[in-house]
């Protein structure tokens, strides 16, 4: 490809350009959808794994895990206000702050200069999560030690420490069990009314457990999961995923090929369900569960009857691998298929399946099965109009409506992410380092 001439801008420590990358012409197909660069962020030197905007859109972090380091940007100019130490990067809900994790350490950034804020000590293992709860006024994070802490987000206090787990220590002369040892992978949200904790462990056999905020005290342990294991036996398993609905009364824990569902208030299991595969989630209105099996089809729980919608118009979940509801609650998407890996948009109301689109995929083997190299990862445009799909290699976005492209480019790849309102587009350079800034504009 012939490099074009290019235009540098410096601003205070930033450096804006059009990176050469990003001068390949997009395809717009679609008149409905038009999408212009504003800005190329330049200064990672490791590859760019994670983005994420604040939550008025005012602000970009972009993190390089390679670095250990999150870097701070403004959307309107796209001016570095500050390289952060850390990764796991969350922005509080009112966008003033940014919380980072380094190793055994939580950090909260001032959003608007950067500036460190409070430093979070206490943990024995690596940091596997943190969040925010919804009001901004606590923290919770979990670690590789099986505790999960809740703190203070304006003092910097530790308000409960939840003993999740018990960490088998294992000395260290024991190289071989050292390094075949898996770690524990806490993680931890705070429920909508911010009353409860829910963690859970994803390697261990255990139950996802539901905890008091005020007392710190265990309220339920959510498990009970069964799988056919070695000779047919009846084996209990781990939960995998667990998450509330967003209006707090349910709590969906997973495993494998079963779904249980929970009234967060009494604790109680109230349903068992079969899954294809543990992606199955809320939508954002609280009022679906999807997707489950039904015989050989599968449906949408109806959350106020715990009736079951059939899905009507046939979906393949071989290896269905994602699942999401758009904003509008209206459409989900499912991507599934192993020699045709496609996405299928699903008309919420009547149970139907709307089009089938494909996706790029990659297939690689790991001595014991073949595996997905490179795919498209599938998100809702905010306005639940649009469909994005962002892979490796290019960004493609497709109208919901129908299920016909709208848009693509070559000149960036995964990760992919919208500002809240939907206006703007972050995406990763096909050189791994650079970020683009998008303006979307859409009828």
């Amino acid at each position: 490809m012939q490099l074009k001439r290019i235009t540098i801008l410096f601003i205070g420590l930033a450096v804006i350009t059009l990176h050469p990358l990003a001068q390949e012409r997009p395809r717009q197909l679609n008149q409905k959808l038009a999408l212009t660069v504003n800005a190329t962020l330049i200064g990672h030197k490791g590859q760019v794994l994670a983005l994420a905007f604040s939550p008025n859109g005012e602000y970009l972090a972009t993190t390089s895990y390679e670095e250990n380091a999150t870097r701070l940007w403004t959307t309107a100019t796209g001016r570095l206000i500050a390289t952060l130490e850390g990764i796991l990067t969350v922005f509080s809900p009112d966008g003033h702050v940014v919380m980072t994790s380094s190793k055994k350490t939580v950090k909260l950034w001032d959003a608007v200069t950067g500036d460190p804020k409070l430093t979070l000590i206490g943990h024995e293992g690596l940091i596997t999560a943190a969040s925010f709860s919804p009001d901004g006024s606590k923290v919770a994070t979990g670690s590789e030690d099986g505790t999960v802490r809740l703190w203070d987000a304006a003092t910097g206090q530790i308000s409960a420490t939840l003993t999740v787990s018990r960490v088998k220590k294992i000395p260290r002369y024991r190289i071989i069990s050292r390094m075949l040892h898996v770690s524990d992978h806490l993680s931890a949200e705070f429920s909508p009314d911010q009353e409860t904790v829910l963690t859970n462990t994803y390697w261990k056999k255990s139950p996802a457990k539901l905890w008091d905020v005020a007392s710190g005290r265990l309220r339920a342990e959510l498990g009970g999961h069964t799988r056919i294991g070695v000779g047919y036996q009846t084996e209990t398993v781990g939960v995998k995923k667990a998450q509330f609905s967003p209006d707090g009364k349910f709590i969906a824990t997973q495993s494998f090929e079963t779904l249980r569902l929970w009234d967060v208030r009494t604790g109680r299991l109230v349903k068992d369900f079969n899954i294809p595969f543990p992606v199955t989630t809320f939508s954002p209105d609280s009022k679906w569960l999807g997707v489950i099996n039904i015989g050989q089809n599968v449906g949408f729980v109806n959350l106020e009857t715990l009736k079951v919608q059939p899905v009507w118009g046939g979906v393949n979940t071989e290896f269905l691998n994602q699942l999401a509801f758009s904003s509008d609650s209206r459409t989900c998407v499912i991507a599934s298929g192993y020699k045709h890996y496609h996405a299928t948009l699903i008309d919420v109301p009547s149970a139907r399946v709307r089009a089938e689109i494909p996706l790029v995929v990659k297939w690689g083997f790991d001595f014991i099965s073949e595996y997905q190299k490179d795919a498209d990862l599938l998100s809702f445009h905010p306005s639940s109009k649009f469909l994005l799909g962002a892979n490796q290699g290019s960004i493609r976005m497709w109208d919901v409506s129908t299920g016909a492209l709208a848009w693509q480019t070559t000149a960036a790849r995964e990760p992919a992410t919208f500002s809240r309102d939907g206006k703007l587009l972050a995406t990763v350079g096909r050189d791994k380092k650079t970020v683009s800034l998008w303006t979307v504009a859409s009828n």
